[in-house]
């Protein structure tokens, strides 16, 4: 099974009908946000409560894809693709580390400051989330151990990604910014179905 996961503040609703017609999977929201301050913490609830199990392929943008590294540490996973995602705390931006104190004030306020001008759709998503996981998230990713060496990625990544610059090791670059999975979803998928099927 494939799982597919949003990023901070979003919603499923960021993988539009290209997506959902081209990619057989589960197109997952967050779970309503029960205290977890960890990464880590997500990760082992939503493992259980998605029913991911040894073999399922994982897909995140931004913080879904951190929280797929994760859960690759509690499942055999086959396969975690990064669409605009970290792989360890390192490569997310150094003006973020700066700046994230202001979560625990304004979340959403700290989101478009990191972000610039949020498309009206995003806006909307973040505008109807929980400002409570969101600072909680804010703060976990600077905590975040990162994926583990033997979890197998596939990172798809825009050139212009201002939270998470280009990192190195990413397989495909793509002309966009942080939220490629919504702008440029064509790309993105094209590259991806061509990797699931040469691997698979």
């Amino acid at each position: 099974m494939i799982h597919i996961y949003p990023g901070m503040g979003a919603t499923a609703s960021m993988y539009g009908d290209l997506w959902r017609n081209e990619i057989p999977g589960l197109f997952h929201d967050w779970p309503e946000w029960q205290g977890e301050t960890t990464i880590t913490e997500l990760a082992e609830r939503i493992a259980i409560e998605h029913g991911i199990i040894d073999g399922d392929i994982l897909i995140g943008s931004s913080l879904g894809g951190m929280v797929a590294c994760e859960i690759a540490r509690i499942r055999r996973i086959e396969l975690v693709v990064l669409i605009g995602s970290a792989a360890n705390k390192q490569e997310i931006s150094q003006i973020l580390k700066i700046l994230h104190p202001l979560a625990d004030y304004s979340p959403i306020g700290f989101i478009k400051a990191c972000s610039g001008k949020l498309p009206s759709e995003v806006a909307k998503m973040f505008s109807q989330s929980d400002p409570e996981f969101i600072r909680a998230m804010s703060k976990a990713v600077f905590h975040w151990e990162g994926v583990a060496p033997s979890t197998r990625l596939l990172r798809i990544h825009g050139v212009h990604d201002p939270i998470i610059p280009s990192p190195e090791g990413v397989d495909f670059l793509i002309r966009g910014g942080h939220l490629i999975a919504m702008t440029h979803p064509e790309e993105c998928i094209k590259k991806l179905k061509a990797e699931l099927a040469a691997a698979f």
